[in-house]
């Protein structure tokens, strides 16, 4: 099988570049996916949980056993069949850094209409009114009794602070994929082939260029020959496949075992995510009362956009209140009644590490996200004033009626015992960074082609210099659609 593209990773990503690049019908175009295809859009075949957008899944996660902010998803649509169907947008300043990084290919104006793009391909509509709970409109007016407004739009580029129903990527209770939104209307086109429960191995790289991908399927290895590749396994799943494949830092490679084919030292550096700590509530006998039926509702509905004492002219953080059933260590919703305070710091300045654990493509990669640990204490602080701010919120007159407050001891606000409580938002993003080639951790140029590679591409979150203050879902699929056409326009003319 020889292609003029093949695309890694059926995705988020994954299924927005296959249809993209099928538009042109001189491109074959191959979409390699680790887990099922269930085809197009059916109720009758695709899995309860994977289109139930008021709860999100695990099914079909590549490792329960890890943290749940470790989740992603191994099925046609990745683990955009998998979330919380969140459709927020970041600050224009966020977009606007990526220019430094990529000599200005890249910004909020160039990207702007990709993510407008993907509002409406992704459907995304308000959280309906039969699915708003009691406890969201109470928050919001707590909120406001706090003074903060209430925003009607929280995507609207004015709406820098305040708090608003979150949009969501579904149609009615339906979580709208990627693969439904994006991949259903090309799976016809004679010129896309899908192969799925094929995991990718490694690339076969030859000099400066790859001439294909090694999977494996039902046991039996194979192999795609392909004109260009691109990348799309996600932040955590890129960088194992090119270390896998010799590509990295040199180090990790000879730990590895693997050949040092190319040493890349930004390959599986820079992993950022929002980083988060909860305040926990006590539902009281009101808010039970309220909410009879919570494991119906969609649990997180609503966001507050908020300012530190460290932030911009736009909000550095996110406080997410919930209330439904409680989530046991795998990240299931099976437990009682549970309501609290989620904070999150939306520009945070520590990084991580992502590493493959093995030459196993089916084990699983070692993520150390570095929560809380930049040399400054900067997303310390921020985060124990979001804590200080979910304080104020609980003991509002309408919150400390539904819920009680056991307020956070000095203890609890120490160094040690924020990074023992961190965890993430399910937002990684990095660790393929663009920037330019004289940038010893840059790993892609400003087009996503690989430094060093003359027709490998990162064409996922990975890519991402700089995370955006919001959910990546929309931003991800920008990014690929933008991809799609600058090399449609370059590479592959």
């Amino acid at each position: 099988m020889t292609l003029d593209v093949l695309i890694v990773g059926g995705g988020g990503a994954g299924c927005v570049l296959a249809a993209r690049l099928s538009e042109d019908e001189r491109t074959t175009v191959g979409l390699l996916e680790a887990g099922p295809d269930y085809g197009p859009f059916d109720p009758r075949r695709w899995p309860a949980e994977l289109l139930n957008a008021r709860s999100a899944a695990r099914g079909h996660d590549w490792d329960l056993e890890a943290p749940p902010c470790c989740a992603r998803a191994r099925v046609i649509g990745g683990s955009s069949a998998h979330n919380g169907c969140w459709a927020t947008l970041g600050a224009p300043a966020d977009y606007d850094a990526w220019s430094k990084y990529s000599n200005g290919v890249w910004d909020y104006q160039k990207l702007r209409p990709h993510l407008t793009d993907a509002i409406e391909t992704l459907r995304v509509r308000p959280v309906p009114e039969q699915d708003q709970t009691r406890w969201h409109h109470a928050v919001i007016d707590a909120a406001r009794e706090l003074g903060l407004p209430f925003l009607d739009d929280i995507n609207d580029e004015s709406a820098r602070e305040g708090i608003g129903w979150v949009p969501l990527n579904a149609v009615g209770a339906t979580r709208w994929h990627t693969g439904f939104a994006y991949l259903d209307p090309a799976r016809n086109r004679p010129n896309l082939r899908i192969l799925s429960d094929s995991l990718a191995v490694r690339l076969v790289i030859e000099g400066d260029r790859a001439t294909g991908v090694v999977a494996v399927r039902d046991g039996q290895e194979y192999t795609v020959t392909a004109k260009h590749v691109i990348l799309a396994c996600g932040t955590y799943g890129t960088p194992p496949l090119l270390m896998r494949s010799g590509v990295g830092p040199e180090h990790v490679l000879k730990e590895l075992g693997a050949p040092v084919v190319l040493r890349l030292d930004g390959v599986g550096e820079n992993l950022v995510d929002h980083s988060s700590l909860g305040l926990m509530l006590d539902p009281l006998d009101a808010l039970v009362g309220e909410m009879p039926n919570a494991a119906e509702s969609y649990f997180a509905q609503t966001v507050v956009k908020a300012r530190s004492s460290q932030a911009d002219d736009s909000w550095d953080i996110h406080i997410v209140p919930s209330a439904g059933p409680a989530e046991d260590a795998q990240g299931f919703y099976t437990g009682p009644l549970s309501a609290g305070l989620y904070v999150f710091v939306m520009s945070p300045r520590s990084r991580g590490t992502v590493r493959a654990a093995s030459l196993d493509p089916a084990a699983s990669p070692k993520i150390d996200h570095g929560f809380f640990t930049d040399a400054q204490g900067y997303d310390q602080k921020v985060i124990l004033e979001g804590i200080e701010l979910a304080h104020d919120f609980a003991r509002t007159e309408r919150l400390s009626g539904l819920t009680g407050l056991t307020p956070w001891s000095a203890a609890e606000r120490e160094p040690t015992a924020v990074l023992a409580a961190a965890s993430g938002y399910w937002h990684p993003v990095g660790t393929c960074a663009m920037g330019p080639a004289d940038d010893p951790m840059a790993v892609a140029g400003a087009d996503g082609k690989v430094h060093g590679l003359s027709n490998v591409y990162i064409g996922d979150a990975s890519l991402m210099p700089v995370i955006p203050r919001a959910n990546t879902h929309l931003t991800t699929v920008a990014v690929a659609d933008r991809l799609a056409g600058l090399l449609l326009e370059g590479a592959l003319r």
